[in-house]
């Protein structure tokens, strides 16, 4: 496999550290790579898989023919090119550059190449693959009649999924000299009908060298954007996979009035070849940044509240590794340079926001005629916490009861079935007797209750904390729910009268149910259940005058998806105001 090949060439460049190579100029035309990959021969055509680049050159171990050498890639820069002798491409004639795909879910490998197809008496220019399953590269194939034709076909490239192979083709139909075509890979693995990128993309004349980078753009060589006789580097941005804009010619530094072609990817860096004037000889390598800089400017705003904008701004990678951290101050504003076509998280960190993070995923974008600042805002949120039944995964109440499922609770319901109280007359066959499969559930839901008192009595210290300066009253607001199961017209309330002015809850007994009342009743049992948890609390004492109490019934829950046992449940708010 790749690792494989690369660990044997390293091997290799000991033994050809010393060997002569053809001077460059002293002062070398911007870009070139110098005499560790460029020579006075042909060397052009680069390819970039993994971390090497492969390109093919007529340099004086080729023996004068045209092969394929590969570069490893080392601390992010080139190593001195050799023959990959692992590649069964250099056994043909008139190759061009490999183009590879690896199936990470198989370990398959692919690889397609263009050459002279030895079996036809025109002796023309077909696309051959090859795979690699971990016992070496099989015999190289024609890739079928649909992709290798009588006519010529070059420079194959694929999309970094493998999903598309772009080609150049001069077969009959086409706009131009040469034309692009797509083929499309069909779920039995084989590559469908050829199709022309047509006249928004090919021109009259030769389009050649096709590459699909790994955000979308289309990049090829053509005559046909420059208005004159040489190749020029074009690009084209996606319009939807496999479709693009009207393609543009790049600027110079990338462009010149001479030739150049191959573009190749790695990282922010534009690969081709050129023989533009200044370089080693024949066609040289170069390399460009492809895209201008990146700069992710953000700010931090205040929701109103008081609350201060002091808090910390770390910048991550997409492993979650920290790279960068600032320190922001009243102004809340930050910035970071960043590389591009990378995805990064922005996380914001605020001691008064309770140890919540707030964060962003940013993908920066590649521009190659500017700079490019993102901008980022971050705003606080009000101070709040909500608490949801559903978290805990267990069902929060009995069908049709409406007093949580803690232990307690749950005792009692099952006294009331014991001595029948419940369960045999019509009115109160609606409500479910708990078997035992809720012992273990009651656990959670006591756990539920507790963080519940616990958070509230946090929100209480928090009255006190500079964060919270000018707020001075706690909000609790509890929303029960239903599930969607309608009840029978002989539903009644059952137990004693309920008279709550501070609510304005009035419930007789024997009052027909229904799932709007028991989403009421729901909230107003569990308002109970935390309040006798924290009427024994001296903070909580200290503090009742600024403690508002809400409940609030909505009836059926209607989350989609949703089983019925975690829609009878309660919504718990704590709001600092």
């Amino acid at each position: 496999m790749m690792k494989i090949r690369i660990l044997s060439i390293l091997l290799a460049l000991v033994f050809i550290s010393c060997k002569s190579v053809p001077p460059c100029p002293d002062e070398l035309e911007i870009g070139n790579l110098g005499t560790t990959i460029n020579t006075g021969m042909d060397d052009h055509l680069p390819v970039v898989y993994g971390d090497t680049l492969y390109f093919t050159s007529t340099r004086e171990e080729s023996d004068d023919k045209e092969l394929v050498f590969m570069s490893p890639i080392i601390d992010g820069k080139f190593t001195y090119p050799v023959i990959d002798k692992n590649l069964p491409l250099n056994k043909f004639q008139k190759i061009s550059s490999p183009a590879f795909y690896l199936n990470k879910q198989t370990g398959i490998e692919e690889l397609y190449f263009a050459a002279i197809n030895p079996k036809t008496k025109k002796g023309n220019r077909d696309i051959f693959v090859s795979v690699d399953s971990g016992n070496g590269w099989s015999n190289p194939v024609p890739l079928g009649y649909k992709i290798s034709t009588e006519n010529y076909e070059s420079h194959p490239s694929l999309s970094s999924d493998g999903s598309i192979l772009l080609f150049s083709s001069d077969r009959p139909g086409g706009i131009g000299d040469v034309d692009l075509y797509l083929s499309a890979r069909q779920k039995d693995g084989s590559w469908a009908d050829p199709v022309n990128l047509g006249k928004d993309v090919n021109t009259p004349k030769a389009d050649i060298a096709p590459l699909i980078a790994p955000d979308g753009y289309l990049y090829f060589a053509s005559k046909g954007y420059g208005g004159d006789s040489t190749y020029d580097i074009i690009k084209a941005e996606p319009v939807k996979k496999g479709s693009w804009q009207k393609p543009r010619k790049m600027k110079s530094p990338i462009n010149t009035n001479f030739d150049e072609s191959g573009p190749a990817i790695w990282n922010n860096m534009l690969i081709l070849s050129s023989n533009r004037k200044g370089g080693c000889g024949g066609f040289d390598i170069y390399s460009f940044d492809l895209c201008g800089p990146v700069t992710i400017e953000g700010e931090i705003a205040g929701n109103g509240a008081g609350i201060p904008l002091n808090g910390i701004v770390g910048l991550y990678d997409n492993n979650k590794i920290k790279l960068l951290e600032q320190i922001i101050s009243e102004n809340g504003k930050f910035s970071f340079p960043v590389e591009v076509l990378k995805t990064y998280t922005l996380k914001y960190n605020n001691n008064c926001l309770a140890n919540t993070a707030l964060e962003q995923d940013i993908t920066t974008p590649c521009n190659d005629t500017s700079s490019v600042k993102l901008q980022v805002k971050f705003t606080l949120p009000e101070e709040q916490n909500m608490f949801q039944t559903e978290e805990f995964a267990v069902p929060f109440f009995v069908t049709g009861y409406y007093k949580p499922n803690t232990s307690d609770n749950l005792e009692g319901l099952r006294m009331k079935f014991a001595y029948n109280i419940i369960g045999i007359a019509d009115s109160t066959k609606f409500i479910e007797f708990p078997g035992p499969e809720y012992d273990e559930l009651s656990l959670k839901v006591d756990e539920g209750i507790t963080n519940v008192v616990e958070n509230i009595l946090k929100s209480i210290e928090q009255l006190t904390a500079p964060c919270t300066s000018g707020k001075n009253e706690i909000t609790i607001h509890i929303t029960g729910y239903a599930d969607p199961r309608t009840l029978s017209d002989y539903s009644r309330y059952f137990e004693d009268d309920i008279d709550d002015e501070d609510f304005s809850i009035h419930i007789k007994r024997g009052e027909l149910m229904s799932n709007e009342l028991l989403s009421i009743l729901r909230a107003f049992n569990t308002y109970l259940l935390i309040q006798s948890k924290l009427i024994d609390s001296e903070e909580y004492q200290n503090f009742l005058d600024k403690i508002k109490w809400e409940i609030e019934g909505k009836g059926i829950d209607d989350k989609p998806d949703v089983s019925n046992e975690m829609r009878r449940r309660v919504d718990i708010k704590i709001s600092i105001k």
